[in-house]
C-alpha cells in the first residue's frame, strides 16, 4: 500500500513539474494569451482641437458601463477605446462622444451643441466647406 501511494505521489508531482515547466516555456516565448471574448480596442478618428477638447471627449466616456479606457490624441484626432461589447456598442460609443459635441466619421454632434462649446473647441467639421465671397472679383 506504501509502494501504491508513493507511485502515486511521484507521479503527481512528475505531473505537475512538467506543466510547471511548460506554462513557464510558454510565457517566457508569450504563447499564453488571456482571452477577453467580450473586450475589444478600436480606433477612430474625432474631431476636436486642444486639451479642453481632450477632456470632454475623454469625460464622455468616463464611468460608462463597459468602457474601460479612452485616450484621445489631440495631434491625430484618434481616439483609442477599450470597451466589453457585452455591454456597450461601439455605435453607442460615438453616439456619446457626438453628444457632448464632437464630430466622428459616422456620427455628426447636433449643431446646438457644438455651437455651445467654447471658441477653441469649435473645430472645422467634416463636410462644412467655408464659402468664398466671389462677387467683385473674376477668375
Amino acid at each position: 500500500m506504501k509502494k501504491q501511494i508513493l507511485s502515486v505521489a511521484t507521479l503527481c508531482i512528475m505531473f505537475l513539474a512538467i506543466n510547471t515547466t511548460k506554462a513557464s516555456e510558454s510565457i517566457e516565448n508569450n504563447f499564453i494569451s488571456v482571452n477577453h471574448d467580450d473586450k475589444e480596442t478600436d480606433s477612430f478618428k474625432v474631431y476636436g482641437n486642444c486639451g479642453m477638447c481632450e477632456k470632454t471627449i475623454e469625460g464622455a466616456l468616463k464611468g460608462v458601463k463597459g468602457v474601460e479606457k479612452a485616450d484621445w490624441n489631440k495631434e491625430t484626432k484618434m481616439i483609442e477605446v477599450v470597451y466589453h461589447t457585452h455591454d456597450i456598442s461601439l455605435d453607442e460609443i460615438k453616439k456619446k462622444i457626438a453628444g457632448v459635441g464632437y464630430d466622428t466619421e459616422e456620427y455628426r454632434a447636433s449643431e446646438k451643441v457644438y455651437n455651445n462649446l467654447p471658441g477653441c473647441c469649435q473645430y472645422e467639421r467634416p463636410g462644412d466647406k467655408k464659402k468664398e465671397d466671389h462677387s467683385g472679383h473674376k477668375h
